[in-house]
C-alpha cells in the first residue's frame, strides 16, 4: 500500500499562485525521479474576502519509503533548484502537509 500526502501551499497573491502552478508542472518529473508520484494538482475556487490563494497537491510514496527522507532528497536536488529558479520562495506563505491512509475500500491503495 502506498503512503499518500496532501500538500497545501498558501500563496501571497493570485499572481504568485499562477506562477507556482507553472512551477508545479515542472516538479512532477523531478518528483518521480525521487520516487514521489503526483496524482493531481488543484487550485480552489477564488473566494471574496481575506482568503489567500492555495494550491493542493496529492502525492504518494512507496510503502517502505521514509516520506521525510524522500522529500528532503528531492528538495536538495538540482531538479528542484532548476524548477524554482526565478521564483521568490517568500511568495509561499505556508505549506501544510497531511499524511493520508487509504481506507480498505479506497480505489487508491
Amino acid at each position: 500500500m502506498s503512503q499518500y500526502q496532501l500538500r497545501v501551499y498558501t500563496l501571497c497573491s493570485a499572481e504568485a499562485l499562477g506562477a507556482y502552478e507553472t512551477i508545479w508542472s515542472k516538479h512532477i518529473p523531478g518528483l518521480a525521479k525521487h520516487r514521489i508520484t503526483t496524482h493531481g494538482v488543484w487550485t480552489g475556487p477564488e473566494t471574496s474576502g481575506s482568503e489567500a490563494p492555495q494550491l493542493y497537491a496529492l502525492v504518494s510514496y512507496r510503502h517502505a519509503d521514509n516520506v521525510t527522507e524522500r522529500l528532503q532528497a528531492y528538495l536538495a536536488s538540482p531538479e528542484f533548484r532548476a524548477d524554482m529558479e526565478g521564483f521568490d520562495i517568500s511568495q509561499i506563505v505556508d505549506v501544510a502537509e497531511s499524511v493520508l491512509t487509504p481506507t480498505a475500500d479506497s480505489p487508491l491503495q
